[in-house]
């Protein structure tokens, strides 16, 4: 109730009292008795009067300070508008400027006063207004905050990349409009425009690289897969790009990914199976980092890959491929008849590593418009050097670099196909192929090797003996391990001392490589054959097996085969057990075993090789250092 209100229902209610008074005073009365009950009266009216003026006074000073708050509030808003650091606008649902602040004005170069009362799209490039009083438009029907992007054109100066949040403003009293809220991104815009051509020029280096490079976004599929990596495995980018990399089978992704895990965010380099696209199997030396962005999120993996050569010659890479201006120079500029231009330019790219077969030269429209030629004359040029197989025209896949004569088939034999790639790594470090068989003479067969075989079976002992012996002409000695640890030792030490190389079984590493500190003898350790253990253990899982040993102790090592809880032992030395075995039944059977047992049975596999070609390499190094040093002695 404001104070006006108050006073007329005041009044309203003592002007019938006071009528009443006069009409009392006018009328015979007892004297003694109307002028107490006046006085009475006019006392009642007066307080309540006093009453109402302190109420009055009260709602008074109420309504003053509301007013002077809302005074304050509205300066304190001013000020926050006009001191913001962002661009603000308010306009009608029109897009009309009703108000600006400091900021907007320097946006737009000009003071804000002068926007008032102009249209927003003014301040649009001309040619992105109809597209923004489009949105605009659509601005009425859009749920509101909304967020986007636009060019706004200062005064004097170039337009201006700015991100618009847009607000709904209704003010008590006034006709709703909106709120904009202005804010520069030019600069972010260039820098991510800069990242954008820095990616796009790192990805021209990475398929420009010699050596075969892939990268794996987050989720393992392929985002890169270079031409070397293709010269090397065989799929395109086409076929690789958007899938798992197909050269990995599921365990060699699991041990990248752990490798990479146990490496903690540095770069890997391990050695690692491959598949090429025509089924060969290939050793991969890769080394692997992890790719992550600004905030160290993990963006993917990089693969640098190259045929595995154990410390052989380095793989050849071909040379990077012709640019596109760099084709159109070599094969289309010059004079004289297009296909004899082309001839040449095909063959001096292959020739110098720029161009393989399969390469995809200019299509027929291209290089009718680089050299202005007929697109008939153009067809009839490559017409011609297919028939002579210089290019392959294939449907939907252009005009490629022809295959050219086909290579001659690797010999069928396997040892034949072996010795094939040891000539062609030969010539590759410039070896003549007739001075092979004396190189290999004066390698391997000038001084003899002594070998210390140690196993804690007769059985191993015997093959390992057996092996050397006849695949590598080593003179062997067996030490059997058994007896007190201190003379084991003392013995394993002494023997060590007169051999050139210590082969062993993981079996007994630990107490081999311990002696060898002392010595430094060579250590090599092999492992079971994998054909003979796939045999084995594709005989345990179809149903059983026996084998015959020498001890016991092999024995239970064979029992760790897949399946082994199936597998029968007998010892050679049971003759009755031996005796009651089934001929017809294949048996596995060490070569100590058969020394002792008298009967012909049936192997399930031959006795020898019974241990893998994975340490070859380390005994045939122990075997030219022998024989290096030997000449050395006879030459001082």
């Amino acid at each position: 109730m404001n104070d006006s209100r108050l006073s007329r229902d005041y009044t309203a209610q003592l002007l019938p009292r006071l009528q009443e008074l006069r009409t009392a005073a006018a009328a015979p009365a007892p004297r003694d008795t109307l002028p107490s009950e006046l006085i009475e009266e006019l006392q009642t009216a007066i307080e309540e009067l006093r009453v109402t003026e302190e109420e009055l006074r009260s709602q008074q000073g109420q309504l003053e300070d509301a007013w002077l708050a809302a005074e304050t509030a509205s300066d304190w808003n001013r000020a926050l508008f006009d001191g913001a650091a962002d661009a603000m606008l308010v306009t009608d649902a029109e897009g009309v400027v009703r108000d600006a602040n400091a900021a907007a004005g320097t946006l737009l170069n000009l003071s804000a006063r002068s926007m008032r009362g102009k249209p927003l799209a003014v301040f649009i490039p001309s040619e992105e207004r109809a597209e923004f009083r489009a949105r605009l438009r659509g601005l009425v029907d859009e749920p509101l905050p909304v967020l986007f992007d636009v060019s706004l054109q200062p005064r004097l100066a170039v337009p201006v990349a700015v991100e618009a949040s847009v607000a709904r403003f209704a003010p008590p009293g006034a006709r709703a409009g909106l709120h904009w809220i202005l804010r520069d991104v030019s600069a972010a815009r260039q820098r991510e425009e800069g990242e954008r051509d820095a990616g796009r020029g790192n990805l021209r280096a990475l398929r420009a690289l010699p050596s075969a490079t892939v990268v794996l976004d987050v989720d393992g599929t392929v985002s890169l897969w270079n031409a070397a990596a293709e010269q090397l495995l065989g799929w395109s980018e086409d076929e690789a790009a958007g899938v798992r990399a197909p050269c990995w089978s599921p365990g060699t992704e699991q041990a990248l990914e752990a490798a990479l895990e146990a490496a903690d965010g540095a770069p890997v380099h391990l050695t690692l199976p491959a598949r090429t696209r025509d089924g060969r199997e290939l050793a991969v030396d890769v080394g692997a980092a992890r790719l992550e962005d600004e905030a160290g999120d993990p963006r993917g993996i990089v693969l640098a890959l190259a045929p595995a050569h154990d410390d052989g010659p380095a793989p050849v890479f071909a040379r990077p491929a012709w640019s596109e201006p760099e084709m159109r120079r070599v094969l289309l500029l010059g004079t004289g008849d297009l296909a004899d231009r082309m001839r040449t330019g095909i063959a001096a790219g292959l020739f110098l590593g720029h161009l393989r077969p399969g390469d995809r030269l200019p299509s027929i429209r291209e290089v009718a418009r680089f050299t202005g030629e007929d697109h008939r004359c153009v067809s009839a040029a490559y017409r011609r050097l297919s028939s002579e197989g210089v290019v392959e025209v294939r449907n939907r896949h252009g005009v490629l670099v022809g295959p050219g004569p086909q290579a001659p088939e690797m010999p069928a034999s396997e040892t034949a196909a072996w010795l094939a790639g040891v000539i062609g790594e030969a010539a590759a470090l410039q070896v003549k192929v007739t001075q092979l068989p004396e190189l290999t003479r004066r390698w391997t067969a000038q001084a003899p090797v002594r070998c210390l075989c140690v196993d804690g079976t007769e059985d191993g002992l015997a093959s390992l003996a057996a092996e050397l012996h006849a695949q590598w002409g080593f003179e062997t000695q067996r030490f059997l391990t058994g007896g007190p640890e201190s003379t084991r030792r003392d013995a394993l030490a002494a023997a060590m001392r007169e051999a050139d190389v210590v082969v062993t079984t993981p079996f007994h590493v630990h107490a081999v490589d311990a002696a060898a500190q002392s010595s430094g003898t060579p250590v090599v350790v092999l492992d079971a054959d994998p054909e003979l253990v796939t045999a084995a253990e594709a005989r345990l899982r179809a149903g059983g097996l026996t084998a015959v040993v020498a001890d016991a102790r092999y024995g239970e090592r064979l029992r760790c085969l897949t399946g082994g809880e199936r597998l029968r032992v007998v010892l050679a030395d049971d003759a009755e057990a031996v005796a009651a075995l089934d001929p017809s039944d294949p048996v596995l059977m060490t070569r100590a075993a058969q020394q002792r047992v008298g009967q012909s049975l049936r192997l399930l596999a031959p006795v020898s090789p019974a241990f893998s070609a994975s340490r070859a390499r380390a005994l045939a190094a122990v075997l030219i250092q022998r024989n290096l040093r030997a000449q050395r002695a006879l030459t001082v």
